[in-house]
């Protein structure tokens, strides 16, 4: 884990989707194997719902918290509508993991659809895993925390890349929120298999491939 030299991460969504907590789970947990680890908020009216993207870097080559475009090797996408806003961060190859949950804008005229936004994500040279982060949230009871489901499948993606080992799970449950500490370990461990229930072995080679 501290040969990890630098990982890109950016995270997108709106106002209210628990971005920044999301960020802080990712950095902590790195911090805890002794990787450095840097945040940075660059845009967002978070108090508004306005659109609001996380920059975070970790490794220990990093020297600068904000990710140029094009450059980063993952994207959190919390919403469709701000994941295509925001795919030009991610470099060649770079994998996004998106909520499949489309907030439209308020005072928007013409809806956009689902369907055209995972297209036009699809199109892009990019690996793309749709995740149902909201929905497994509304599920448990505990809507707010779709982002800890992302924070899952972000885990489960680097344990099959071999950044991290089997220990991460004890160490992350003492990251979680003590309230609702159960339902936030179980929505946590649905990210997990979320997430390697649709990796075949085409998107398994591509992962470690990004990771090599």
């Amino acid at each position: 884990m501290g040969s990890v030299k630098e990982l890109n991460i950016v995270i997108t969504g709106v106002g209210g989707q628990g971005q920044l907590f999301l960020s802080r789970l990712i950095a902590e947990t790195f911090l805890r194997y002794g990787v450095p680890s840097m945040i940075a908020e660059t845009h967002g009216m978070s108090q508004r719902g306005g659109s609001v993207i996380v920059h975070v870097r970790v490794g220990k080559d990093v020297r600068a918290p904000l990710i140029p475009e094009g450059r980063a090797d993952i994207m959190l996408g919390m919403e469709l509508i701000e994941a295509v806003r925001y795919v030009g961060y991610v470099r060649e190859r770079g994998i996004v993991l998106a909520n499949d949950k489309v907030i439209v804008p308020p005072g928007q005229q013409v809806k956009i659809g689902r369907d055209v936004l995972i297209d036009y994500l699809s199109s892009r040279p990019i690996r793309l895993f749709l995740i149902p982060s909201s929905s497994r949230a509304a599920s448990l009871g505990i809507p707010l925390s779709a982002n800890i489901h992302m924070f899952g499948a972000l885990v489960a993606v680097l344990e099959l890349a071999g950044v991290f080992d089997a220990e991460v799970d004890s160490l992350v449950e003492t990251l979680l929120p003590r309230r609702f500490l159960a339902q936030n370990t179980a929505i946590y461990r649905l990210g997990k298999e979320d997430l390697k229930s649709i990796v075949n072995p085409a998107s398994l080679a591509e992962i470690q491939e990004l990771f090599s």
